[in-house]
């Protein structure tokens, strides 16, 4: 009975891992996948991500959504007659609406307030996605962070959204456990997107 139930336990963790490999890998897929062509789109749609600031007036985004941002300004400036999505919710942890301080930063960097549209319900990838759609004209491209660019793009599909291509921003985290943790949950996450659709 008990060498039954170490087979078992030996599948059981081989599968795992093999699944944590094939995940990790489809990851590695998108981290660098920027257009060779940047113009001729009609929505800039940018992921959410932690704003710190005890106030909108003081907020700034953390270092991960600043990559996203800038990147969606770049495009913003190549692409000037799109529109811009920022989505994202006030997080427990915030005292921030994600999309408010995100249309700040946006704001501050000289994008015109009348291009951005801001989604404010939006409590992960999949609603992102599913509740900015709505605003969706012409051609789109997605701009996440590059680890979160695959897993995006596999919801987006999952969602009929097949006009959406997508726009690694580059992370500038130094610290290496912030990033082995993205990873690592990216990892998981991909999973459960292939299998579930969310």
């Amino acid at each position: 009975m008990m060498k039954k139930i170490l087979k078992i336990l030996v599948v059981v963790i081989s599968l795992g891992i093999i699944y944590a490999v094939v995940c990790f890998g489809l990851v590695l897929t998108k981290i660098n996948t920027r257009p060779s062509v940047l113009t001729g789109y009609q929505t800039i749609l940018i992921l959410g991500s932690k704003i710190d600031g005890n106030d909108l007036q003081h907020s700034k985004p953390a270092q991960m959504t600043r990559d996203r941002l800038d990147a969606g300004i770049k495009l913003a400036k190549l692409n000037p007659e799109a529109k811009i999505i920022v989505t994202g919710y006030k997080a427990s942890s915030e005292n921030v609406n994600e999309s408010a301080g995100m249309a700040k930063y946006l704001e501050d960097n000289s994008v015109s307030a009348d291009r951005i549209i801001k989604e404010p319900k939006a409590r992960n990838t999949y609603e992102n996605l599913r509740y900015s759609s709505h605003y969706f004209k012409g051609k789109v491209i997605l701009v996440t962070s590059d680890f979160h660019l695959e897993r995006s793009l596999v919801l987006a599909e999952k969602q009929h959204l097949i006009h959406v291509s997508g726009f690694a921003a580059k992370t500038t985290l130094k610290n290496k456990l912030e990033i082995l943790s993205a990873y690592f949950h990216e990892t998981l996450g991909l999973g459960r997107a292939l299998i579930f659709g969310h």
